[in-house]
């Protein structure tokens, strides 16, 4: 063998024996490794039990503090307005004076009546003096008694006007409304002032139609509460419920009056709480039921997850009545979204 061949087959040898050696080495390497097992990760859950508690069926809605009545103040007769003694906020009994309209037309009104009456009455007496003696027929005296009688009737109107010029409050309350003021003109299109009983506070609930038989099967025995922002709370009765709902908004009108209306007042903001049911039930929280309406119990085993379709029985904001069947399971309440029936899990938690 030429000295050229034995240099390439040396070449050929020495590469042999480095990848050889090298696959020794990672064999080696390999070999020595311990495997590693992993186990499936058990889901930590927590837990909760049933509990007895009351429910109350019903339907939170809002609305505006309104006065039963709000009653305006309309002069009857029109004229300037002398005397203004109210404002807004003023407490003012049936029969107040309000206002003051000028009177002197009307003083003058009732003048000239008076003197009218006295003229028909001197001259209906020397009338009926004649009629008696002969000199006067039946028909004057008849055509004269009717223009006194005509002329006591323009007098009445005229005393009645004279008396209205002097404007006051038709039912006792609150001055809710003064829009006038000395020098102002009174008349019957705009009201002098608006009055309402601010001890009688009534607020106007539109519900869904949805609710309506739920109102109407129990309206006798409803409880009603009203809430202001501000923390004031006052039981309601129910006044009304409209027999119709509204095509437009579908939606009908329930009317309730405040039993207790301190701190309440028109136009207000409120809550009203109207609830129609109210029964003790074995409940859990809301938090147990997933948004499809089922939930996840612990089996009997104690360690897997054992899923449970629930009926709805009955439920408020915060709590859902279950079956009694249920009252010695384990619900879980945390960790239950995205688990699988038959799933393990790990219980590091439990709510009462």
């Amino acid at each position: 063998m030429d000295r050229k061949k034995r240099s390439s087959v040396i070449r050929y040898i020495i590469l042999f024996v480095v990848f050889a050696v090298a696959a020794a080495v990672l064999y080696l390497i390999f070999s020595s490794e311990k495997t590693v097992e992993y186990d499936t990760p058990v889901s930590p859950v927590e837990i909760v039990q049933p509990a007895v508690r009351t429910i109350e069926e019903g339907i939170t809605v809002t609305g505006y503090i309104e006065p039963e009545a709000m009653i305006p103040v309309v002069p009857f007769v029109s004229g300037t307005v002398d005397e203004y003694s109210i404002k807004a906020g003023d407490e003012v009994e049936k029969g107040d004076i309000i206002a003051r309209i000028d009177s002197r037309p009307y003083e003058l009104q009732k003048a000239q009546a008076v003197a009218q009456v006295e003229a028909l009455e001197a001259s209906f007496k020397r009338v009926s003096a004649l009629k008696e003696a002969g000199g006067a027929s039946a028909q004057d005296y008849d055509t004269l008694s009717a223009q006194l009688d005509a002329a006591r009737s323009q007098l009445e109107l005229a005393d009645l006007q004279l008396s209205y010029a002097t404007v006051t409050a038709p039912v006792s309350g609150s001055i809710i409304q003064a829009p006038s003021a000395v020098g102002s003109v009174g008349s019957q299109e705009m009201p002098l002032a608006v009055v309402a009983d601010l001890d009688n506070l009534i607020v106007n609930l539109k519900l869904g139609e949805k609710y309506y038989h739920s109102i109407i099967d129990n309206k006798d025995n409803l409880t009603i509460r009203i809430s202001s922002p501000d923390g004031y709370v006052s039981e309601a009765e129910l006044v009304s419920v409209a027999p119709y709902v509204d095509p437009t908004s579908k939606t009908f009108l329930v009317r309730v009056h405040l039993l207790s209306p301190e701190g309440f007042i028109p136009g207000m903001f409120i809550r009203a709480e109207v609830i129609w049911s109210s029964e003790e039930y074995l409940t859990l929280p809301l938090a147990v039921r997933r948004l499809d309406g089922t939930a996840y119990a612990i089996a009997a085993d104690g360690r897997t997850a054992e899923f449970i379709e629930l009926e709805t029985i009955a439920e408020d904001n915060d709590y859902f009545a279950v079956n009694d069947k249920y009252a010695d399971r384990d619900f879980i309440i945390r960790g239950q979204n995205g688990l699988l029936p038959g799933e393990e899990v790990r219980i590091v938690g439990e709510e009462r």
